[in-house]
């Protein structure tokens, strides 16, 4: 088995039997409106990419993971002419990525359920699909040549390593995201000191999330994929040069390792793209000249901004006055429209204000109990959330250039929030898609019903809790333990006080967390262990 990386999430691995191109990012433009670009630039790959797939021999796949535009890349994938390979996608409730591969003329689309199998000369295919309302994702494994490359890339299936690598046996390769892909903090209006704080916070949660990853999985070698983008936006430049945020080499992230897991035989591996990597030898059989370091990064991103300067300066538009008026009354109705189906709205207790930054004296006010979105002249409440953004930018989603998550990912907007606590519904009520909010409402409910219970021991003593995470239904026994006191979700991380009957230290959402009697703990332990695995504390 040979693996080539192709930059960011892409990887095409070679077996005796097939050939996998695994998310293909390879797009001059970029993703998320061309805020988010490929580190290392990766463009040049194009032409290999596309003979991997169009070349007979082998039997071919494209695997795409999931619909986000720095995995799923229909610029790039438009350029491949001949298109007699197969499609492997995972099976969602919504059928996005389906549809689009049905009018793409490729030989065979397989929708894959979880933990579907396809087979290859010698191995096989085999995709794991995670999906809680509009939250979805995959994670693909290939097995040949006796070898097997486990490749995670933003999928959060961290609860069920331990079953996965069990059902499996060996694997030699594994991947997996190390940084951040989110719009918090890195769009919100804070002070640098608690921006900072926040931002090394969640570096360290998600390196530990990785570090446990690894104990569960013991891979002969990882690589640091899925890692950060860069952004080349002149109003976007300086987030490559903070000193702390949620975008962390692989360097920082070795590091970590490192002290983490000082006894670990896993190899720590940082391609570039166009690396090959043998899997037997683990030796990269062919090597790029081209070599990004932490010491020649600051002059290869300045290089890469003038390069790229023509995309944004292409995408820059003056608006007339009538033509900000107009923006401003369809986002107005789109938001109404996204109102008029949030059917969990009561439990929104603050409003939001929409402001273009052309418009600031009309401000548009989202009550949620009331379900009215008006037109005011002044933020009124102490308690809201706030959301500014350009009518430039926005216009892009109302013409439905991207979607709001599209929007929400090129962070070319500014938001506060008082209180600071994550509130999941005005969350979704930005990010979802109009025809996805009932979905997303029925998947928060569909989470909350799962009322089973297990048994964790945190700081020295049991406690019985609700086995499933009330964010997106992670299975808590797959946790770990902080500070003697908080039990730490798997998939998102979020801390979950044990002392404070096991409520959420983000928000108001908890665990309902019941001491155990002494005389019964044992006995409920042992029912307990079929069904989850006990939490530990983090040494």
């Amino acid at each position: 088995m040979q693996i080539t990386f192709l930059g960011h999430a892409g990887f095409v691995v070679e077996t005796a039997g097939a050939i996998v191109v695994m998310d293909p990012w390879l797009s001059s433009k970029g993703a998320f409106d061309s805020a988010w670009m490929q580190l290392p630039r990766n463009h040049h790959l194009a032409p290999l990419v596309r003979e991997k797939l169009e070349t007979p021999g082998k039997e071919r796949f494209l695997y795409i993971s999931h619909e986000h535009k720095d995995h799923f890349d229909p610029e790039f994938l438009a350029t491949v002419q001949r298109r007699d390979f197969t499609v492997l996608v995972p099976k969602f409730h919504r059928s996005e990525l389906q549809d689009v591969f049905a009018k793409y003329g490729c030989k065979r689309i397989i929708a894959c359920e979880d933990a579907r199998e396809v087979p290859i000369k010698g191995g096989y295919i085999k995709l794991f699909v995670s999906e809680q309302g509009t939250n979805r994702d995959s994670a693909v494994m290939v097995r040949g040549d006796n070898q097997c490359f486990l490749n995670l890339n933003d999928c959060k299936l961290h609860d069920r390593m331990v079953r996965i690598v069990s059902e499996e046996g060996p694997i030699d390769v594994f991947s997996a995201q190390f940084s951040g892909a989110i719009w918090h903090p890195t769009c919100y209006e804070y002070p640098s000191e608690t921006y900072a704080a926040i931002s090394l916070k969640k570096r360290d949660s998600k390196f530990e999330a990785v570090a446990r990853a690894l104990e569960q999985v013991e891979p002969r070698a990882y690589i640091a994929a899925a890692g950060p983008a860069c952004f080349l936006d002149p109003t976007q430049f300086h987030l490559n040069f903070e000193k702390v945020n949620i975008f962390p080499n692989a360097t920082q992230l070795f590091e970590f390792m490192k002290k983490r897991l000082p006894q670990a035989a896993t190899r720590y591996l940082e391609p570039m793209p166009g690396d090959v990597l043998d899997v037997k030898t683990l030796e990269f059989v062919s090597l790029v000249p081209e070599r990004v370091t932490p010491e020649n990064m600051g002059q290869y991103l300045r290089d890469y901004a003038a390069m790229q300067e023509h995309v944004f300066r292409e995408r820059r538009r003056n608006l007339l006055r009538a033509e900000v008026d107009e923006i401003h009354e369809r986002l107005r109705v789109e938001l109404q429209r996204k109102l008029d189906l949030l059917d969990l709205h009561e439990r929104v207790g603050m409003p939001l204000y929409v402001e273009l930054t052309e418009l600031p004296e009309r401000l548009l006010r989202v009550d949620f109990k009331g379900r009215r979105v008006d037109v005011v002249p002044e933020i009124r409440e102490t308690v809201r959330y706030t959301m500014k953004a350009s009518a430039a930018d926005i216009v892009r989603v109302l013409d439905r250039k991207l979607n709001w998550e599209d929007f929400l990912l090129s962070f070319r907007l500014r938001l506060s929030r008082n209180p600071d606590v994550y509130e999941p519904v005005l969350h979704g009520f930005l990010g979802v898609e109009i025809e996805d909010m009932r979905e997303f409402c029925e998947g928060i409910r569909s989470t909350e019903a799962q009322r089973e219970r297990t048994q964790v021991e945190v700081g020295g003593k049991r406690f019985s809790i609700q086995r499933f995470c009330p964010h997106q239904g992670a299975d808590m026994s797959g946790g770990w333990v902080e500070e003697g006191r908080y039990l730490v979700c798997p998939r998102h991380r979020w801390q979950f006080d044990m002392q404070d009957g096991g409520r959420c230290t983000q928000n108001n959402s908890s665990l309902c967390a019941e001491p155990v009697p002494e005389r019964e703990s044992s006995d409920k332990a042992e029912k307990s262990a079929s069904a989850a695995t006990d939490v530990r504390a983090r040494t």
